[in-house]
């Protein structure tokens, strides 16, 4: 399954009208300003006292909100990891060094312990393997090292409301690209599996039907009820295995191998570079479907 697309002008233009009119799509751009303007905030914050000098955007499109994400954390140097080729070449013609890859088959081309920062924004909702990516997150962000993870709300005040009148939540829909609903206390608990990572600070953005500047005290005060969840975790040790792939192998969800770098075999991400210094893969993210 592809990585969603989900922020920047690139999503409020593939999002359309749609059957939820101009006014819900207007609403739904204001969120994701205000998601972006939080994650910006959150990784100065970081790096106002922790040592950053590389940065992965999980999911990076065609790399402008990743150079945007990179001068926010003090000038690190910038990977991607990108199912689409198009955009993937696009974040590349930037200076990043992306990978093109599936998330939910594929290990990611980079050593251990190798990456300070990792942002994963919007991504997990379209992933039904989300054990794989996890670990590897996990596996190659340094100990100490830091997370800032966002997905939209699947308790939210106007999914909450959608559901005591017998709707279907937007956050994820049958005709959608979202595969999967996280409340902020299962996103809460996915990241801090086993100990790994350490919550730091949960906030949250939008606050449905409220337009995005009246929304903010509303989100702050009741982030369970926010449109959508954002975190900032950190890394407190590495390990030799991980929760989230110990959960995969008793589902047999995915095909798991060690002492390699690479997936068992299945396109051109199969035998990447083991070191971001060293590696030559290029990249982006996403579906051009979106739900709010």
């Amino acid at each position: 399954m592809a990585m969603g697309s989900r922020r920047g002008s690139r999503k409020r233009a593939t999002l359309g009208v749609g059957s939820r009119g101009p006014g819900m799509s207007r609403m739904c751009s204001q969120v994701l300003a205000e998601v972006h303007r939080s994650i910006l905030g959150l990784l100065r914050q970081i790096t106002s006292s922790a040592r950053v000098s590389t940065l992965l955007d999980v999911g990076c499109w065609d790399g402008g909100t990743t150079i945007e994400y990179a001068r926010a954390a003090g000038g690190a140097r910038a990977y991607g990891i990108e199912v689409f080729q198009d955009p993937a070449s696009q974040a590349a013609g930037r200076g990043i060094s992306v990978a093109v890859m599936d998330l939910e088959r594929d290990r990611f081309p980079w050593a251990d312990q190798s990456i300070d920062l990792v942002v994963c924004n919007q991504v997990f909702e379209h992933l039904k393997n989300v054990w794989l990516p996890m670990s590897e997150i996990a596996r190659v962000l340094r100990a100490g090292g830091h997370l800032v993870f966002s997905v939209p709300n699947l308790a939210s005040l106007h999914n909450r409301a959608l559901l005591a009148f017998g709707r279907q939540p937007t956050s994820i829909r049958t005709f959608g690209p979202h595969v999967r609903g996280f409340t902020l206390g299962e996103v809460r608990a996915f990241l801090s599996a086993g100990g790994i990572f350490r919550i730091r600070r949960t906030t949250a953005a939008g606050f449905y039907p409220l337009p995005a500047a009246w929304a903010r005290p509303f989100a702050a005060l009741l982030p369970g009820a926010a449109h959508t969840s954002i975190l900032w975790v950190q890394k407190m040790a590495h390990a030799s295995e991980w929760p989230w792939a110990a959960y995969a192998q008793v589902l047999q969800a995915t095909v798991w191998t060690t002492g390699t770098a690479g997936p068992v075999a299945h396109d051109s991400a199969s035998h990447p570079a083991a070191d971001p210094a060293s590696s030559q893969t290029i990249g982006a993210s996403a579906t051009t479907l979106n739900e709010n």
